[in-house]
């Protein structure tokens, strides 16, 4: 009898149980604050989905938030451009090596004999997979070098046919005719890099959609311009192009700050040169940018006109032909989704037709189309459920715990 009374009970904890994972099911569903609609498609197979600026602006920094679902609200497999594979017709363009040394880090220098920015270097390791973060600097004459980016992390090797691994680094697109890459290996095992490079048509940015409204005020003080460009949203810049219409000649350095609620936040250093065009490459997600240029003892730099840039963003998804696809994104506590796709990269051929995102509208809950009312937000009555399960369970589990006790007492 007892038994029975327990096997009774062990299922309605059970049941209360499936309440509260599916309480919390639903509570979750509503994070995702922002989505876009696909275009149906005739003819199923592997699509480049594009992320235009507005969709980017409502993703978090890492934009690891960005999910794709189908008509029936199930997500969608999708990988990112950096897991495309590399074709037999994509070329591998080796940088000469300039220098080669350790010291407080593998240091190694490289030149650039690209004519356009670049983006993403592939370093080719002998026999290692370990896991290391790098130091980008770049320069045009290997005495004055500008930081690009710090503890950039290599990214998963991949195991090449002469049994040395490649293994890929991503940074804002820069021009300089020399990179550095220092390793932060300090008192561990050096690198050994035999080569550094890119694979054509993947490594160089070349693609850029401009970010609309861009707004800036500029102030000249103390022999310092300084710019303060204003953007409506959260957008990833990668690109600023300036418009200076004089003096003719011109080299300042100017320095790139991103200004949040935490104060203002160094980005990148880099040169203004009237020998290049003036072009500055960041690689920072925000609404708001400041530039300070050192103008020593010369007059202001006359600057018309600022515009913001993000660079090509997409995912690969395959889609069938016929359904309808959203794309999802806006949590901020969402993790990078981990989707088996990708070891089957090889299945994509190297063109793929390209679809775009609708306009970025409002999200209701996950899988259920937009609302058109404004609906209550019942989120304190889903955790007063969620706490009220709890105690339930609480209590039934001391009470048959205390029968059980009483059992083994009259046994």
């Amino acid at each position: 009898m007892l038994m029975m009374k327990l096997s009774q009970r062990n299922k309605s904890g059970f049941l209360l149980a499936l309440l509260c994972v599916f309480t919390l099911s639903a509570s979750a569903q509503k994070n995702f604050k922002y989505q876009s609609t696909l275009p149906k498609i005739d003819s199923g197979g592997f699509y480049k989905i594009g992320l235009q600026p507005a969709f980017i602006a409502k993703s978090n920094t890492g934009l690891t938030d960005i999910r794709l679902v189908n008509g029936k609200g199930n997500f969608v497999p999708y990988i990112t451009a950096d897991n495309l594979p590399h074709t037999g017709n994509e070329k591998f363009i080796v940088f000469p090596e300039v220098v080669s040394k350790k010291d407080t880090g593998t240091t190694f220098i490289i030149e650039s004999k690209e004519k356009v920015p670049v983006n993403r270097l592939w370093l080719k390791l002998k026999s290692t997979a370990v896991q290391r973060t790098i130091n980008l600097s770049g320069s045009d004459d290997l005495h004055r070098w500008f930081a690009i980016e710090e503890d950039i992390p290599l990214q998963q090797a991949v195991l090449d046919n002469d049994g040395s691994y490649l293994q890929s680094i991503a940074f804002p697109a820069s021009d300089y005719h020399y990179l550095k890459l220092l390793v932060n290996d300090k008192n561990k095992a050096p690198i050994k890099f035999l080569a550094a490079g890119i694979f054509t048509e993947q490594s160089v940015a070349s693609l850029y959609f401009p970010i609309a409204n861009t707004k800036f005020t500029k102030a000249d003080s103390n022999k310092t311009t300084t710019l303060t460009i204003q953007l409506n949203d959260n957008y990833l810049v990668n690109r600023l192009d300036l418009t200076i219409a004089a003096p003719r000649y011109y080299k300042r350095d100017v320095a790139i700050y991103q200004i949040d609620k935490q104060g203002r936040q160094l980005v990148g250093n880099a040169e203004l040169n009237s020998a290049k065009k003036p072009t500055l490459f960041i690689n920072v997600k925000t609404n708001k940018l400041q530039l300070e240029i050192d103008n020593g003892d010369n007059t202001p730099l006359d600057i018309k006109d600022i515009t913001a840039a993000q660079a090509d963003q997409s995912i690969t998804a395959y889609l069938d032909a016929g359904q309808t696809y959203r794309l999802l994104t806006g949590d901020a506590n969402a993790t990078a989704p981990v989707y088996d796709l990708k070891f089957f990269v090889d299945s994509i051929r190297n063109r793929i037709p390209e679809v775009n995102h609708a306009e970025v509208t409002a999200s209701g809950a996950f899988g259920a189309p937009a609302p058109k009312v404004p609906q209550r937000d019942y989120t304190m009555v889903i955790w007063i459920v969620i706490a009220a399960v709890l105690l339930l369970l609480t209590l039934l589990t001391l009470k048959m715990t205390k029968e059980v006790n009483l059992k083994n007492k009259a046994d």
